[in-house]
């Protein structure tokens, strides 16, 4: 290889390295934040406008708001029904919500041992409901159902809900009564 070509490759190669960082610069410019939007046109505006589109499609996006968590409506009737099914497989908790329309909301909270059978769970959610309705409301277990009603028509219909349902084996349904 001659002087010259030698002198020629390191050249090139000296050009290459400065083209790479030039754009390796305007790759870093493009991701930092963009500069406040301009409050009125200026005069030399049909060429802003043709740089507009460029500038625009280099700015990011906003990020879309986090989705906040969905909550179903209380339903509020004169009777409900509580349907337990399955075996405790382990130490848990059952949580439902209490709530007379116009009233305050209660948590009724049942502790569950492992090998609790479902019969058994149901008497223990008829003990809590009793302890949280008041004598307001009727509350009575059969088997693996609980029902819970008012206990004359003046009294306001209830909401009947499952807060939480940490029991490993079992399932518990709550619907119309």
């Amino acid at each position: 290889m001659s002087h010259g070509s030698k002198t020629l490759l390191v050249g090139a190669s000296r050009l290459a390295v400065a083209g790479i960082l030039i754009l390796v610069g305007t790759t870093a410019v493009a991701q930092e934040a963009p500069p406040p939007a301009a409050p009125q046109p200026s005069p030399a505006a049909p060429q802003a406008a043709e740089a507009q589109p460029v500038e625009a499609a280099l700015q990011p996006t906003p990020a879309p708001p986090a989705p906040q968590q969905a909550q179903a409506p209380r339903i509020f009737q004169q009777a409900w029904e509580i349907v337990v099914d399955g075996r405790a497989e382990a130490n848990g908790t059952l949580e439902l919500v209490f709530q007379p329309q116009g009233g305050e909301a209660k948590l009724v909270k049942v502790n569950v041992v492992a090998k609790t059978k479902k019969d058994e769970l149901a008497k223990e959610l008829e003990k809590e409901l009793i302890f949280a309705a008041g004598s307001s409301y009727k509350v009575k277990a059969s088997g693996d159902t609980v029902k819970v009603k008012v206990a004359n028509k003046k009294m306001p219909p209830f909401h009947l809900g499952i807060e939480t349902l940490a029991v490993n084996g079992v399932a518990v349904r709550v619907g119309k009564g």
